[in-house]
């Protein structure tokens, strides 16, 4: 429920989809179909989300918290080869047909996600099935 911030805007009082840029950008149809999927998920510094060579359970839309993606080598050492926050999504693949990721994902700040076991996909033109996060990222004409 939304709370008054002293001017007209409502500020959310918690957590929200919405906070995500990428779901935040979707149709307001996409929208309602991706987030009767999506589930709010707690994550706390260093909680490791994927290991590398790990099957992919879930699609995360960070809101405040901040996700690294590691390439670890074989010797043990890692670094840092992406960021992820409340600008994007951490399990792209999933959408794309892939099942497993070739890096670790390890939260760097604490907040929430929005998380889903679920892939939703949209027809495009063609009759192929287009995810609908992937039709909201690619650029339109």
């Amino acid at each position: 429920m939304p709370v008054a911030d002293g001017t007209r805007n409502a500020v959310p009082a918690g957590p929200t989809p919405h906070q995500n840029h990428l779901l935040d950008a979707l149709p307001a149809d996409d929208y309602e179909r991706v987030a009767s999927h999506l589930e709010l998920i707690p994550l706390k510094l260093g909680d490791v989300l994927y290991e590398s060579g790990d099957r992919l359970r879930y699609v995360y839309f960070p809101t405040p918290a901040i996700i690294s993606l590691l390439y670890v080598m074989e010797d043990g050492a890692s670094a840092e080869i992406a960021i992820v926050g409340n600008e994007g999504i951490l399990g792209i693949s999933l959408f794309m047909g892939g099942d497993t990721t070739p890096s670790r994902a390890v939260v760097q700040r604490t907040g929430t996600a929005s998380g889903s076991r679920r892939i939703c996909s949209k027809r495009s033109s063609g009759d192929s099935v287009r995810p609908c996060i992937f039709c909201c990222a690619t650029p339109r004409r």
